[in-house]
């Protein structure tokens, strides 16, 4: 859209802004299709992120003297409001649209109505618009003439104050004028450390700290929740909050990540809409504009207060920055050995995501990080587009007891530099024929060097890689855990030990509907080894800085710092007990605020308030830490193979076949959560006229299952419907590259890999949003021996001698240890854990920062549950 060249001292007003945006979604005509509306959706979104890109170089204040400020603005705002017309009202009238939300029956008409979904969510989950809509509001010429008229003189002001709206921002010269002609209640909404130490100079003020409040309160919960620790002046001024002409409510506007201004704007309307002990009819709400350091910056009046009543604060509360600072690693809080201090903060945290410490201090072993930041719009669109099942990382052997005994770290793989690249098998040099081994007696990755055993290549033929178990010594790492067997032991399928699990128990404070990410950190901090090793700090020697896809170390290092802190915390809360803990509160919880910052930090999709799906932030969580620790994420990428090597690789048995895919995917994919959460499985196409086949190996973490429909199922219905041949229909027919045509074709699923830990996502929600609540019966001992492909036939490729079976070795039996359950709807439910915590607590339930002892251990078993993690059993090989 071209924007105007008239340079203007005011906006247009929001309605001439939308009679253009419906000037133009007129000028479409009704002639388009539902594909051509969404496609123009998504192009117009593209230009509304352009300029909203404009509006982040300005910050939160524009220099509004300049033109082109005002354009930008208006150009986003009519951009948003297009889309919004298209998505919300002009899609829906299309019997297209109507046809394929009640039967969507081809995969074009699915994926149709999953793009719209995913633009409907995109629209509310937006949240640049919001303040794009107030600064046209503010500065339309309408709305300017309003304001002036609030610009009276003091004597005036209680005289007009109907004509001050709520919300409205103040400016100093107003916020002055106020305070010393009616009588105002300032709010203080930052942390309480930072009231403590400075913030304007008033006797009617109080600290409401942004984390304390929930977008569902009342002025009651307020009171009863938010104010519990608040001196008890804070309290009795707030009791009294109808009596003020004003409450004005100020906060950090340089947090970076907007966290601090969400909050004031659902404080803001938490007290003009629920007030439902003492309805504010004649007291106005607004905020200030530009907030505290505004004040600061213009001289205004300030203090430092530590009453009797605060001095306690500065010893319980570490609140650190929301917004990085710089973008150095900061050391996690060592373990303390001793616990004599009751006081242990409640944050993931002292120092908030990159605060300004030399990454040597973190990562001895690595350079200086960058940070990465989420990708661009497009790159989000097609991420959604992809397969639901993303990949995720290899893990460790468990160790036998609390790891006293320990193995190297395995070496890095590494491709072939030189050497032939050969394209067929019978070009391959013979080894000594063995059978397949029986276990793999080391944890490292193939090391493909051009005069080993041979394989599949990673550059598209078939070439020489080493899948012996004999692998040249590289840098020696810190010693991670395995446990340590002899030869005559690693001959044979050995039982995995008993499972040990992280005991602590402690709530999470929910940040503003972040239960989602608070179920699913539960449910992880159940799988031992990944608990442990970021417990006993070693993940830090297997950071790698130069993984493409990795956060420089970020995430892993403060999702270590909110373990080490969930621990520190339930120690104490129990050494302060007189009896053991049987249960958890609001004040022994953990608030996982810099936790949810690092987040957001890499993936926007997680940085607001907004409610979010938790097997979408279980996958995000998974593949972030593992490209952080992936050793071979520097690697360059696979090629896909020719197309006489597939060929080839069709002929082989699925067993072999998916053992060379797997040694090729982990030359560049290799970590410990690879090795404890990671599973592959065959999707195959089949021709039904001429039977050519084709056939793709993809690697998962959450391995997402259909729920069938109806009024009761068991997980293995999900398992059966997951596997079954699909017969695919007439536009979604596969084209054959022996037929050189679309042909009747068929589609089918294997799982070719178990993993150690097996997380299990039901897929509740079709493609309109709409929730499956069919009670899904699920096993405590879950054997999925008969869905892994188990077609080894006897014979391997020519001069193939011998590849590591890396644990798939039958019978394949797992134990549930948690259950991430959900309540609702996908916008407006509730998620909490079960978690098997293992002796003396058993089963615990946990919803945000309570928790409990289940009242036995089939509770866990639930029409609720939407996440399933699984553990093998002793008796399972790996």
């Amino acid at each position: 859209m071209p924007h105007s060249q008239l340079a203007r001292p005011h906006c247009k007003s929001a309605t001439q802004l939308i009679q253009i945006a419906d000037k133009f979604v007129k000028q479409d005509g009704g002639n388009q299709d539902m594909e051509t509306l969404l496609q123009e959706c998504i192009d117009t979104l593209v230009n509304y992120q352009e300029e909203c890109k404009k509006l982040r170089k300005w910050g939160h204040k524009p220099p509004i003297q300049d033109p082109e400020v005002f354009e930008t603005y208006e150009a986003a705002y009519v951009y948003y409001k297009i889309v919004s017309q298209l998505v919300l009202n002009k899609i829906p009238e299309l019997p297209q649209f109507v046809k394929a939300k009640n039967s969507a029956k081809t995969e074009r008409e699915k994926g149709l109505i999953e793009l719209y979904n995913m633009l409907v969510k995109t629209l509310l989950t937006d949240e640049k618009f919001a303040d794009i809509r107030k600064f046209i509001k503010d500065n339309s010429r309408s709305d300017s003439i309003s304001a002036k008229k609030g610009l009276n003189h003091d004597h005036n002001i209680i005289d007009t104050k109907a004509a001050w709206k709520n919300g409205q921002a103040l400016t100093l010269l107003q916020l002055t004028s106020l305070l010393q002609s009616c009588k105002v209640l300032l709010i203080d909404l930052r942390p309480r450390m930072k009231f403590i130490e400075s913030h304007i100079k008033t006797e009617a003020i109080i600290c409401i700290e942004p984390i304390s409040f929930k977008d569902n309160y009342s002025d009651t919960e307020i009171i009863k929740r938010s104010l519990i620790t608040s001196p008890n002046r804070e309290v009795s001024l707030f009791r009294d909050r109808d009596k003020f002409d004003f409450i004005v409510i100020y906060t950090d506007m340089q947090d970076k990540t907007h966290f601090c201004q969400q909050r004031q704007e659902i404080l803001v309307k938490l007290l003009v809409e629920r007030s439902f002990e003492k309805p504010l009819q004649g007291t106005k709400v607004c905020t200030l504009e530009g907030g505290f350091q505004n004040w600061c910056r213009n001289e205004g009046l300030c203090e430092t207060t530590k009453t009797s009543d605060e001095s306690g604060y500065a010893m319980d509360y570490s609140i650190p920055p929301l917004a990085p600072r710089s973008m150095g690693l900061t050391k996690p809080a060592p373990l303390s050995s001793s616990y004599s201090s009751s006081r242990i903060s409640n944050f993931d945290t002292e120092s908030g995501p990159g605060a300004n410490v030399g990454s040597s201090q973190v990562f001895p072993y690595q350079q200086m990080p960058n940070l990465r930041r989420n990708s661009s719009f497009k790159e989000k669109l097609s991420s959604i587009s992809r397969s639901l099942s993303r990949t995720g990382s290899p893990s460790l052997e468990p160790s036998s007891d609390l790891y006293k005994e320990s193995a190297k770290y395995p070496d890095t793989p590494q491709l072939a530099l030189s050497g032939p690249q050969l394209n067929s098998l019978s070009q391959l040099n013979p080894h000594d024929p063995k059978i397949i081994s029986p276990h793999s007696k080391s944890l490292s990755p193939p090391r493909l060097n051009g005069n080993s055993t041979p394989g599949v290549h990673p550059n598209g033929g078939f070439g020489p890689s080493s899948f012996s178990n004999k692998y040249s010594t590289t840098k020696e790492l810190s010693p991670l855990p395995i446990s340590r067997r002899s030869e005559s032991e690693a001959q044979l399928p050995q039982p995995m030990l008993n499972k040990k699990t992280a005991s602590f128990c402690v709530g999470l404070v929910n940040l503003g509907n972040s239960c989602y990410m608070n179920c699913i950190i539960q449910c992880l901090l159940g799988t031992y080894e990944l608990c442990q090793i970021f417990l006993d700090d070693s993940y830090k020697n297997h950071v790698n800085l130069n993984s493409k896809l990795g956060s420089k170390g970020v995430l892993a290092k403060y999702f270590s710092q909110l373990v080490h802190t969930m621990q520190q915390k339930a120690i104490s809360a129990s050494a302060s007990s007189k009896n053991k803990l049987t249960a958890g509160h609001e004040k022994t919880a953990v608030q996982p605020i810099n936790f949810k910052v690092a987040c957001g930090s890499i993936n926007s999709l997680f940085k607001g308030s907004s409610q979010q799906d938790c097997q979408e932030f279980c996958q995000f969580l998974l593949d972030g830490l593992h490209e952080d620790l992936n050793q071979c994420g520097g690697n360059p990428s696979l090629k896909e193979l020719s197309e006489e090597a597939e060929k080839i690789r069709e002929k082989l048995c699925m067993r072999i076949a998916s053992s060379i895919e797997w040694e090729r995917y982990l030359t560049t994919d290799f970590s410990v959560i690879v090795d404890l959460f990671q599973g592959q499985y065959a999707s195959q196409l089949m021709c039904k006229v001429c039977g050519r086949k084709s056939t793709t190996y993809q690697p998962f973490s959450v391995l997402s299952v259909p729920v069938p429909r109806g009024s009761r199922c068991d997980i293995i219905d999900c398992f059966k419907e997951f596997t079954k041949v699909e017969t695919l229909e007439k536009d979604e027919q596969w084209s054959c590259p022996q037929c050189k045509i679309k042909q009747p074709s068929t589609k089918k699923i294997t799982i070719t890999r178990l993993p150690r830990n097996l997380i299990l996502h039901l897929k509740r929600f079709d493609n309109l949003l709409n929730k499956n609540n069919i009670f899904v019966s699920y096993p405590h001992t879950l054997d999925l021996t008969s869905f892994w492909a188990n077609d080894f036939d006897g014979r391997l490729p020519p001069g193939v001698s011998e590849l590591p079976t890396r644990g798939q070795v039958p019978p394949f039996n797992y134990n549930l240890y948690a259950v991430a359950c959900h309540f609702g709807t996908l916008y407006g439910g509730h998620y909490t854990s079960y978690l098997d915590k293992g002796p003396p607590n058993g089963w615990c339930y946990f919803d945000d920062t309570s928790w409990r002892r289940a009242k036995s251990d089939h509770e866990c078993i639930t029409t609720s549950a939407y996440v399933l993690f699984y553990h093998r059993t002793p008796n399972s090989t790996f």
